[in-house]
């Protein structure tokens, strides 16, 4: 067991999660496009090791791990039902933007104030459902996949407990706390490029939002996808995707670039589309919604794409730099204050948007705290980056990578999972090039 091994004993249950016949079928798969659910209960007692290396081995049975089995659907629905990124994104920031930016240029000072939806009664009921399923989970003692479970289950029920003291002075604070800040050496990297990165003569933004979606709507088809393309309104990212609900958001109240738009395609579909694709053929809906602390990893090869591509120019390692500074900012600095550091940087517009996105989830931008998940971008790109270029493979790494929504610390449990086809190898891989529609006269 020195060597990163699944044993034959687990070879035999992967076969029979990915071959099974009849009643002791495991995977389901019913028609394209749509998820498959499992039934284990012939493989109960079964057992198989996973190894990692020569420091840490699980041995688990099917009599544990069909407890996540029972669980895996329901939690992946009620995730999908909870949607906390819903809450945090104010619904009046067109409106906040206008008066901040009409006091900003009469040289007066405002803090926005923001608001939000919020959860229902049917939230709290999903969440005490997630209590009592988290009880059983904590019973499967010997469940390699269990602890994945139960955190996030605690990510799902600590976000919503959170929400719930939004109009507390010190919510911003806890919520900072929770998502935690850069570490020094980023930001001093980021300060460092704010001030060194010369980006070109700034692009003019003239590509209509209806355009843009008809855009990924054209990937999407040529790809052989089945996702919804809709639009939203302010107080979010200009493009954004739900891996879980099979869709993806554009802005319709902003306008793109051609290279913005270059730079979403690889960013969104390339990263953020393939690996949901490649999760949802995965016999757990976990390799979909994604493992615990699987973001930074995720954003962190998304930037990486856009490299490799020649799409990580001066201007977007600036914006993601910002967010750096801003989520280093925000547990002590106002919305106002923030803003006043990135507006030497950026014009008032961008300077807004960056100040929101880290203010996001506080009603009153004045307090302290606020949204700064964001950093990983930045983060995460080094980390990948670096992992990437100790492999003695790119191509394979990557393969692995691409077998659903997990970070670098789950890169050996999916290894072993794809040697011994208990995973199945990615559909979609960051190689396969993207299209590139912009350059078609008819959409310009």
């Amino acid at each position: 067991m020195g060597t990163t091994k699944v044993t034959a004993i687990g070879t035999a249950i992967g076969t029979a999660i990915g071959t099974a016949t009849g009643a002791a079928r495991i995977a389901v798969f019913p028609a394209a496009g749509k998820l498959f659910k499992l039934c284990y209960s012939n493989f109960v007692g079964v057992k198989f090791h996973v190894s990692f290396g020569v420091r840490r081995v699980y041995e688990t049975d099917l009599k544990s791990e069909s407890c996540v089995l029972a669980y895996d659907w329901r939690l992946f629905e009620i995730e999908v039902q909870i949607n906390i990124l819903s809450y945090l994104n104010p619904v009046n920031s067109g409106r906040e933007k206008a008066r901040f930016l009409k006091a900003y240029a009469a040289g007066k000072h405002y803090d926005p104030i923001f608001e939000y939806e919020s959860p229902g009664p049917e939230v709290a009921g999903l969440c005490r459902e997630l209590k009592r399923i988290k009880g059983r989970l904590e019973l499967c003692k010997n469940s390699v996949f269990a602890p994945y479970y139960i955190r996030k289950i605690d990510y799902l029920l600590y976000s919503h407990a959170l929400l719930k003291r939004r109009e507390s002075p010190d919510f911003g604070a806890e919520l900072a706390a929770f998502h935690g800040s850069p570490p020094k050496a980023l930001l001093a990297e980021a300060r460092k490029n704010l001030k060194s990165l010369k980006p070109p003569e700034e692009e003019e933004e003239n590509l209509e939002p209806d355009t843009v979606r008809r855009l990924f709507q054209d990937e999407i088809r040529r790809l052989g996808l089945e996702w919804e393309i809709r639009p939203t309104g302010g107080g979010g990212a200009k493009i954004a995707v739900s891996a879980a609900r099979g869709e993806i958001y554009i802005n319709f109240s902003t306008l793109f670039s051609r290279s913005g738009v270059k730079r979403y395609l690889c960013h969104e579909i390339g990263t953020h589309v393939f690996r949901a694709e490649n999760g949802k053929r995965q016999p757990l809906r976990l390799f979909l919604s994604g493992f615990p602390g699987y973001t930074e990893t995720e954003e962190g090869l998304a930037v990486y794409n856009e490299a490799r591509s020649g799409l990580l120019d001066p201007k977007t390692l600036k914006k993601y730099s910002a967010r750096v500074v801003a989520a280093a900012m925000c547990s002590e600095a106002s919305f106002s204050k923030i803003f006043e550091e990135l507006v030497c940087y950026f014009p008032p517009e961008k300077a807004f948007t960056h100040a929101q996105r880290v203010k996001r989830g506080l009603i009153d931008t004045s307090h302290p705290g606020g949204y700064t998940k964001d950093y990983v971008y930045l983060s995460g790109f080094q980390k990948v980056r670096s992992f990437l270029q100790n492999q003695p493979s790119e191509a394979e790494t990557l393969k692995i990578l691409y077998c659903g929504k997990i970070g670098l610390k789950h890169f050996e449990l999916a290894r072993d999972l794809l040697e011994r086809e208990i995973l199945k190898q990615p559909r979609y891989l960051p190689e396969m090039q993207l299209s590139s529609p912009l350059s078609r006269p008819a959409f310009l």
